[in-house]
């Protein structure tokens, strides 16, 4: 297949012209003519861009799969612009063993959507999982909290260093945040609601950062929240950084009225939180830009802000939220969003993909910024803060190893 006519964007270029795919993969891009019988799409007006990558996406299924089955989750994800999933390990049981790989593997191999791509959970409390095990059977890399037991969580970092594995780690300290529930701030205070503390989060990052310049393992920190994390942080070309979309698009006082849409872990933080990630974002070699998908039901919504259901349903809408909120009104480049979303954590994953050049796989996304979007309520997941809301911006084609699957 030949498109043609579009404008080709990745990390570094941006370009008019044509792209090839044949046999799955990128075949050439550039001043390109038809060949004798070549189907062709017309990409006028359009870009052009390579997939994300999602490394923050929470599957409903196994456990809860009345609210998102994976075929639900996978096709959403094709309409938020994602070509490939990282899927967290806390499913309902968790990815633990190979049982419960299988089956998912099994289910996205019959769904016509994004690639799906698992994470194993490291440890069951003080207990390591087989990790050796999970790598066999496929996991692409392991994750869990810093908080695990010291031992444990060497370990894992050794784990992943012997096998060329990405180790990911959400990092908070319960000790310190107890039940809290959003930033702690003025917001929180005068809404009376338990708190999270930046510190909680930065003195984490800090622990696993020095743990990861000392072992050695690729390490990512997910869902950085908090500027004071990025305070801490020392280079170090084996330690990578997660940024989640809603926290560069919304903030704590978007939760004033107890708002449940917006209750998310790690929560919405303050203003300068968030023009601090926004920066890291734009200038971050080694930062990725994820969804931080997690679909909820309305029941799980409909209660006090302290027992709602923390996450919110972003996958399906996360290119054109982007475009909207930030490409569009010049916070973030449309090279600076792909380098984040798509470019690094294909490099993080070791995935031939993220950026428009021969060889690599047709992971690809056809954008459309002149399209706008509503952004409709989904059967069985809870609304959110965007919800009946219009976007600029829509995903008009996209192609997953060269195949079209929108």
């Amino acid at each position: 297949m030949l498109i043609t006519n579009a404008l080709l964007i990745d990390a570094e270029t941006e370009k008019k012209g044509a792209l090839r795919i044949k046999d799955g993969a990128i075949e050439a891009v550039g001043d390109l003519s038809a060949q004798s019988g070549e189907e062709t799409l017309d990409a006028q007006g359009k870009w052009l861009i390579p997939g994300v990558v999602d490394m923050d996406f929470h599957l409903c299924d196994p456990g809860h799969k009345r609210i998102e089955t994976i075929s639900e989750s996978t096709s959403s994800a094709i309409l938020g612009g994602i070509t490939t999933i990282l899927a967290s390990p806390d499913t309902t049981p968790p990815i633990d063993n190979e049982t419960v790989v299988e089956y998912i593997l099994t289910k996205a191999a019959a769904s016509n959507g994004a690639r799906l791509l698992l994470s194993g959970e490291i440890a069951k409390g003080t207990q390591i999982n087989n990790i050796a095990k999970l790598f066999a059977v496929g996991v692409r890399a392991i994750e869990g909290r810093s908080a695990l037991d010291g031992n444990v969580l060497r370990r894992a970092f050794e784990y992943a260093l012997m096998a060329g594995k990405p180790l990911a780690l959400i990092c908070e300290n319960p000790a310190i945040d107890g039940s809290g529930v959003m930033h702690e701030g003025e917001i929180s205070a005068r809404l009376g609601l338990p708190a999270l503390s930046d510190f909680g989060e930065s003195s984490e990052v800090a622990r696993v950062a020095e743990l990861a310049r000392a072992i050695g393992a690729k390490t990512l920190i997910k869902a950085v929240s908090a500027a004071s994390s990025l305070g801490v942080l020392r280079p170090n070309n084996k330690l990578w950084l997660q940024v989640l979309l809603p926290h560069l698009l919304l903030t704590d006082s978007d939760c004033w009225g107890f708002n449940t849409a917006c209750k998310i872990f790690p929560p919405l933080r303050s203003g300068d939180d968030q023009a601090a990630l926004l920066e890291a974002t734009k200038g971050g070699e080694n930062l990725v830009l994820s969804s931080g998908h997690l679909s909820q039901d309305e029941s799980s919504r409909d209660r006090p802000f302290e027992l709602a259901g923390a996450g919110m349903d972003t996958a399906g809408i996360f290119i054109s939220l982007a475009y909207t909120y930030l490409i569009a009104s010049g916070k973030l480049t449309a090279h600076e969003f792909v380098r984040a979303a798509s470019l690094n954590p294909a490099r993080l994953l070791g995935e031939p993909c993220g950026a428009l050049a021969a060889g690599l796989r047709a992971d690809l996304v056809l954008f459309d910024p002149n399209a706008k979007r509503v952004v409709a309520s989904r059967d069985g997941v809870a609304r959110n803060y965007w919800s009946g809301k219009t976007l600029d911006g829509a995903v008009a084609a996209a192609f997953v190893g060269g195949a079209r699957v929108l």
